[in-house]
């Protein structure tokens, strides 16, 4: 079965300032693990993000590499790399069914990482969704329209 055949996923809306002990807050990184602006600068100050650490289970959050400050282009990560990042939160989200992953991407024209809200949820939509992965309401309204 694909994801359109599922059950309705749980979604949320608004600004995320708190978790219950169930969540963990997904944001997008950069490749040194500064995180000093938007999404990761909320994981560092709200949910246990580590400063130089780029990747991966931080506390309540788990980051996923969608930037690279040492280059001049943007985007300067490619799609392939970031969809093996959200390979990568997905196969940790399936290990641990027990926890909500929020993603807090939003229907905006601007992501720090230089990708459209468009790209980002085809990204996400580019492979099977765990069931525990939760979205922005608007966002998924995005990501179905691309889910295989």
């Amino acid at each position: 079965m694909n994801n359109k055949d599922a059950c309705p996923r749980k979604t949320y809306s608004g600004l995320i300032h708190y978790l219950n002990d169930s969540q963990i807050f997904v944001f997008g990184s950069n490749t040194q693990g500064r995180h000093g602006r938007g999404a990761a600068l909320t994981a560092r100050l709200r949910f246990g993000a580590i400063y130089g650490n780029p990747e991966g289970i931080q506390g309540k959050s788990f980051a996923i590499m969608t930037k690279d400050l040492t280059k001049n282009t943007h985007p300067s990560r490619t799609t392939s790399q970031i969809i093996s990042q959200i390979e990568k939160l997905y196969k940790y989200a399936t290990l641990h069914p027990e926890k909500e992953f929020i993603i807090p991407y939003k229907c905006s024209d601007y992501n720090l990482n230089a990708y459209s809200s468009e790209d980002m949820a085809k990204m996400f939509a580019s492979r099977d969704i765990p069931a525990n992965i939760v979205f922005d309401r608007q966002f998924y309204e995005l990501v179905k329209l691309y889910t295989r």
